[in-house]
């Protein structure tokens, strides 16, 4: 339970306006360094982040549904405060740039790792900067200068890496960890839709990310809606709704860890 809520929570005044539907369109035809540069140049800004929530989570034990705060500041940290619906706080989780620590309410116990602990999930996520993108529809890790296939499925542009590469990584040595990745991207928003991620040699390990319900924030669009499927060492489905989206306000990020608290290990 402690590493599936963990992969949920692994996110001036905000404008909210006009909510985006994705509709099929006449695609243009682009290179994917164009196509890459036209995301990168539409991806949500933020430097503080703040929204509610309300999440559906699947595991192999059980299905919960609860709400949540989520806070972020960029590249720095990630809280969040996990609620039944009645309202009563039962986890308490803050990611920094080097550690993850987690506060159980009901078992009175606490957890305090280094941030590679998200191994357990994907090999990808051991960086704060990878999990807030997640949070908000971006992929920071998407260059021009990497060799992607482009070709349009289901009225969206998908890039995926190319046959060349592929034959790279299959040349080299065959336990080398490499992240392969496919994106779908609506041709009138240029926002990533999904995001499906799977590691080489090791096709039981994959994420798959679903985003819509697009909504102007501070000028960019942001999905309010996420789907997560994780399979690996961690078995998770789960569906996020976000409301109540602010940014660049100042934010608190309070966490303290209770004396009486037992500290749990992985």
């Amino acid at each position: 339970m402690i590493f599936s809520m963990l992969a949920v929570v692994p996110f001036l005044s905000t404008s909210c306006s006009s909510k985006k539907s994705l509709t099929k369109t006449t695609l243009r035809e682009f290179t994917a360094a164009k196509l890459i540069k036209e995301v990168e140049e539409n991806q949500f800004e933020f430097d503080n982040f703040v929204a509610k929530m309300n999440m559906k989570i699947e595991t192999k034990d059980r299905n919960i549904n609860v709400k949540g705060l989520l806070r972020m500041k960029k590249d720095s940290i990630i809280w969040t405060s996990v609620s039944m619906p009645m309202g009563l706080e039962v986890l308490r989780i803050k990611v920094t740039t080097d550690s993850v620590y987690f506060l159980n309410r009901t078992e009175k116990t606490y957890l305090a790792e280094n941030i590679e602990v998200f191994n357990d999930i994907s090999p990808m996520i051991t960086t704060i900067g990878f999990i807030q993108a997640v949070f908000v529809g971006n992929d920071i890790n998407l260059r021009e200068s990497d060799d992607y296939n482009i070709q349009i499925a289901d009225g969206q542009y998908n890039l995926s890496i190319s046959k060349k590469l592929k034959k790279t990584i299959k040349n080299n040595d065959e336990d080398w960890k490499v992240m392969l990745k496919d994106l779908w991207i609506d041709p009138q928003l240029f926002k990533i839709t999904r995001y499906h991620i799977r590691e080489y040699n090791d096709s039981k390990r994959k994420i798959d990310l679903r985003y819509s319900d697009f909504e102007e924030v501070n000028g960019k669009y942001f999905p309010k809606e996420i789907s997560v499927d994780i399979h690996g060492d961690l078995y998770l489905k789960a569906h996020i709704e976000f409301s109540n989206i602010t940014v660049n306000e100042p934010l608190e990020f309070n966490f303290s860890i209770p004396k009486k608290y037992e500290r749990i290990y992985k």
